[in-house]
C-alpha cells in the first residue's frame, strides 16, 4: 500500500510542524484514492499539546465540508511528534481505534532533529496492529551532493 504526497505538501507538513513546535500540530490530507491534493491545517486543542493532539471539532467539520465541496476525501490524518520518532504511540493507536478512524492513513512527522524532519505513514487497524504505508512523491528523490563525490 502507498500514499502519494506531492513535495509541496510535504514541505507544508514540515512547515506546520515547525511553526507549532514545541506543541504537536495536526490536520488532514485531502485527495482522491491514494493521492493527496490538499493539506488542511487544524488547531490542536489537547490540554497537553506538547505530547498529545486532539483536532478541534470545528476544524473537523470545516475540513469535511471543504473536502465535500471539492469532491475530495480525507486520505490521512496527520500530526507531529516533537519529542519522539514518527511512529504511532500507544495513545495514537488507542485513539484511532476508539474513534473509529481506521480507514484513513496516519501521517506522522518527527521533529527530533529539527533540521531534518522525518515523515512516515501508517494504517492503524481495528485490532490495533500498525502497518507502514509507503510514501511516494512527485519528482526525483533527493540525493545528497556528498554521495556523488
Amino acid at each position: 500500500m502507498k500514499i502519494i504526497i506531492p513535495r509541496i505538501i510535504i514541505s507544508k507538513l514540515f512547515e506546520h510542524s515547525l511553526l507549532e513546535d514545541p506543541n504537536e500540530c495536526c490536520g488532514y490530507l485531502l485527495g482522491k484514492k491514494n493521492k493527496v491534493e490538499e493539506i488542511f491545517n487544524c488547531k490542536n486543542i489537547h490540554k497537553n499539546p506538547i505530547s498529545r493532539y486532539r483536532i478541534d471539532g470545528k476544524d473537523q467539520i470545516a475540513a469535511e465540508k471543504h473536502a465535500d465541496d471539492r469532491n475530495l476525501e480525507v486520505i490521512s490524518i496527520y500530526h507531529s511528534h516533537t519529542l519522539s520518532q514518527a511512529y504511532p504511540s500507544k495513545t495514537d493507536i488507542d485513539s484511532a481505534v476508539e474513534s473509529g478512524w481506521t480507514s484513513p492513513n496516519y501521517v506522522l512527522i518527527s521533529l527530533i532533529e529539527k533540521t531534518r524532519p522525518i515523515i512516515r505513514a501508517f494504517i492503524i487497524n481495528e485490532n490495533k496492529s500498525v502497518d507502514e504505508v509507503i510514501i511516494e512523491h512527485d519528482g526525483e528523490a533527493y540525493i545528497s551532493p556528498t554521495m556523488n563525490s
